[in-house]
């Protein structure tokens, strides 16, 4: 292993990235998969996760603009590892991509705004469908798509409401799945986390969606109290 690779894989597993965009996204069907993946991550970038994870909960339309900088970045540094699978060099090529995503989403922060929220209904179509139509779970992809559709068309009329839902739903995640991450490095208590994750399904849907609605509560009660309405008419100029 070069010395290259060996500082990737400091920050990142490759089992991140195995997997289909929809089977990534998924978290209602396969938990032991999640966890697999879950317990290659470092300490260090499941810190990072929950930190970041925490003040978009609480600050995300604050800060959404720093949010959506960072959300690129790291986003922009999945698309590297996998381009760098035919470079080389993965720490090099996943900064570079993550660099440039960055750079870009910040001028086009409306756009961004809108691919952001897509993928968040994305994310949730995608989990609903699965939950909901235990007959046919294969076909998530449809909820995916609607979900994905019907936020990003929605950004463009209700801005401050996606960036209020994006940060929740994804702060919540980003928070959850590291604070998880962090409980797996303990060895005392890795048992445990697995045992009750895998033998009830629902609960890791479950903590996600209590942490996001949560976080929606909390943003939008803070704004409200700031005097801003996120359903105001000036929803769709950013702040």
């Amino acid at each position: 292993m070069t010395l290259a690779q060996a500082d990737g894989n400091a920050l990142f597993s490759d089992s991140l990235f195995k997997g289909s965009v929809v089977q990534k996204m998924n978290v209602v069907e396969d938990p032991q998969r999640i966890l697999d993946s879950l317990s290659t991550v470092p300490l260090l970038a499941a810190a990072i996760l929950v930190t970041i994870g925490i003040l978009c909960i609480f600050n995300g339309y604050r800060w959404h603009k720093w949010v959506v900088a960072i959300m690129a970045f790291i986003i922009g540094i999945g698309m590297g590892h996998a381009m760098s699978q035919e470079m080389g060099k993965p720490m090099v090529v996943a900064a570079a991509v993550g660099l440039l995503c960055a750079i870009v989403a910040t001028p086009l922060l409306k756009v961004t705004v809108a691919l952001f929220g897509g993928i968040t209904g994305a994310f949730i179509g995608i989990n609903c469908w699965t939950a909901l139509n235990e007959a046919n779970p294969e076909a998530n992809w449809a909820g995916g798509i609607i979900g994905f559709i019907i936020v990003a068309m929605a950004s463009l009329v209700f801005f401050k409401l996606v960036v209020v839902l994006f940060t929740s739903v994804g702060g919540a995640t980003m928070a959850i799945l590291g604070g998880i991450t962090l409980l797996l490095h303990v060895e005392a208590w890795e048992s445990s986390v697995r045992d009750s994750l895998t033998s009830t399904p629902m609960l890791l849907p479950l903590l996600l969606a209590l942490a996001a609605v949560g976080g929606f509560v909390i943003q939008e009660s803070r704004l409200r109290a700031g005097g801003v309405k996120i359903l105001s008419a000036a929803d769709s100029k950013p702040a």
